[in-house]
């Protein structure tokens, strides 16, 4: 149970930092580019995978905290 807790801590941490590299990293290409329209799809895809993300993990955690008797730490 705690490898699963630890992994969740880790997901907690990782995906957000992730999304926001890929979404400087578009924009950086954007101001490069002449036509900035796939990045902005880019963007808002990445931006709609970290909304999906957080919420999955707050259910997930709900859950565990609910049936588990545990205590996640946020």
């Amino acid at each position: 149970m705690d490898e699963i807790l630890s992994f969740t801590v880790l997901l907690q941490v990782l995906i957000p930092i992730g999304g926001l590299m890929r979404i400087l990293l578009c924009l950086v290409y954007m101001s490069m580019e002449e036509d900035p329209t796939p990045y902005k799809k880019r963007i808002r895809n990445v931006l709609i995978f970290i909304a999906l993300s957080e919420c999955i993990g707050s259910v997930f955690r709900m859950t565990l905290g609910y049936f588990g008797g545990t205590v996640i730490p946020y």
